[in-house]
C-alpha cells in the first residue's frame, strides 16, 4: 500500500501537469471524476489481507484499517494538486477500490479453505447435507456448511471466558504487564545438567523490553508527529497499531494473552523505527547533528541486542540457576 501510494501520487501529478499546462483554472469542477489508473499493488495488498484473515480473523480489522487510511491518502494527494472536489472524488474512487480490493480478498480468503473444500470428512464439511432445513437457503451445500462453521468458531471464541493464571488484559500488552509461560520445570542438582541446588528451565512469551518499553514511548511520539506535522509515515504506523492493538480492547471479558500482541508486534518495531529515524536526522542536517542522532540511535540498537541476549535462556529453555532466571523477571507481574 506505501508503494501504491507513491505511484497513485506520481500519476496524479502527471495528469495535473498535463490538465493545466495551457493555464486553466485548476480548480475544476469536474476534478471529482479523476481516476488515477488500475491499483495493481492494491490487488496485491488484497491477497495479502485475504491471506492474513485465512490466518487469523483479527485481519478483518487490519483490511477496514488500512482501506479507510488509503482514502485518506488519495484526499491528501488529490488536495495537494488543487482539486476541487478532492474529498468526494476520493470518498467514490476509494470506495470502488475497496470494493474491488474486498472481492479479491474473499476469494484469496475462500481458497483459503481449498483443501477443507476437497475433503469428504472435514469437520463440519456435511453439516448442510445432515441439516438441509437448517442455515441460509440458496446457497450451495458447501457454502453453508463453512458459513455455519464460521458461525461456530465466532460463537466460541466471543464466549469464552474461563480463568486462566496468565491472562492478561489488553492495557498491560504494550508494556508487556503479564508475559504468558509457555514452559516451566525446576530441575535440581544432577538433573538436565543443574549443578546448583536449584534451577529453572523456562519458555516465556517475552518481548525485548528495550523494543517494547521504547516503543511505547515512541507511540506518543507519533501521535504528536501525526497530529500536529501532518507525517504521512507516522500516521501509517499509527494506522497498523490501531488495527492490530485497539480491537482487542472491546473484549474485557474474554480470556486473552499477552502472545495475541504477535499480531501487531511489525507495527510496535516500526514505531520504534521511526523515532530512530527522527534521531538520526535528515539528510541536509549539520554533521554534529547527525553524528549525535547515530551515536543515540546506536547504543538503541546496542540495548536492545544486550536485551535478547539477556533473555535467551528464557526463550529457548536454558537450564539456569534459579537466581539467574529471577534476575530475568524484571517486573513482579512477570512470574
Amino acid at each position: 500500500l506505501v508503494v501504491d501510494r507513491d505511484v497513485g501520487r506520481r500519476r496524479l501529478a502527471r495528469r495535473s501537469i498535463a490538465e493545466f499546462a495551457g493555464g486553466r483554472e485548476q480548480r475544476a469542477s469536474d476534478s471529482w471524476c479523476w481516476w488515477m489508473g488500475v491499483r495493481r499493488w492494491r490487488i496485491a495488498a488484497a491477497v495479502c489481507l485475504g491471506l492474513c484473515v485465512g490466518t487469523k480473523w483479527s485481519g478483518l480489522y487490519f483490511a477496514l484499517v488500512f482501506g479507510l487510511m488509503i482514502i485518506f491518502w488519495d484526499a491528501g494527494a488529490r488536495r495537494t494538486v488543487g482539486l476541487r472536489h478532492w474529498f468526494a472524488g476520493s470518498v467514490v474512487w476509494g470506495a470502488l477500490s475497496g470494493l474491488a480490493m474486498l472481492l479479491v480478498a474473499t476469494a484469496t480468503y475462500l481458497l483459503s479453505w481449498t483443501g477443507w473444500f476437497l475433503s469428504t470428512d472435514g469437520y463440519g464439511r456435511n453439516w448442510a447435507r445432515d441439516n438441509p432445513d437448517q442455515g441460509i437457503g440458496g446457497l450451495p451445500p458447501a457454502l453453508r456448511s463453512l458459513i455455519h462453521y464460521h458461525r461456530q468458531m465466532w460463537e466460541f471464541n466471543i464466549n469464552l471466558g474461563v480463568p486462566h493464571r496468565y491472562e492478561a488484559n489488553p492495557w498491560s500488552w504494550i508494556v508487556m504487564g503479564r508475559p504468558t509461560a509457555f514452559y516451566y520445570e525446576s530441575p535440581q542438582r544432577g538433573e538436565l545438567g543443574c549443578t546448583v541446588d536449584t534451577c529453572s528451565q523456562a519458555i516465556t512469551a517475552l518481548g525485548n523490553p528495550v523494543i517494547w518499553w521504547g516503543a511505547t514511548l515512541g507511540i506518543v511520539v507519533l501521535l504528536f508527529r501525526w497530529a500536529l506535522h501532518r507525517d504521512w509515515r507516522a500516521g501509517a504506523v499509527l494506522a497498523g497499531l490501531v488495527a492490530g492493538y485497539l480491537p482487542w480492547f472491546q473484549y474485557q471479558q474474554r480470556t486473552i494473552f499477552t502472545f495475541y500482541t504477535i499480531a501487531f508486534t511489525p507495527w510496535v518495531v516500526l514505531a520504534l523505527v521511526y523515532v530512530l529515524g527522527l534521531m538520526l536526522g535528515r539528510p541536509h542536517d549539520s554533521g554534529k547533528r547527525r553524528r549525535d542522532g547515530a551515536w543515540i540511535a546506536g547504543a538503541v540498537i546496542m540495548l536492545a541486542v544486550l536485551g535478547f541476549w539477556f533473555l535467551l535462556p528464557i526463550y529457548t529453555a536454558q537450564v539456569i540457576p534459579y537466581g539467574d532466571w529471577h534476575n530475568r523477571m524484571l517486573l513482579p507481574s512477570w512470574i
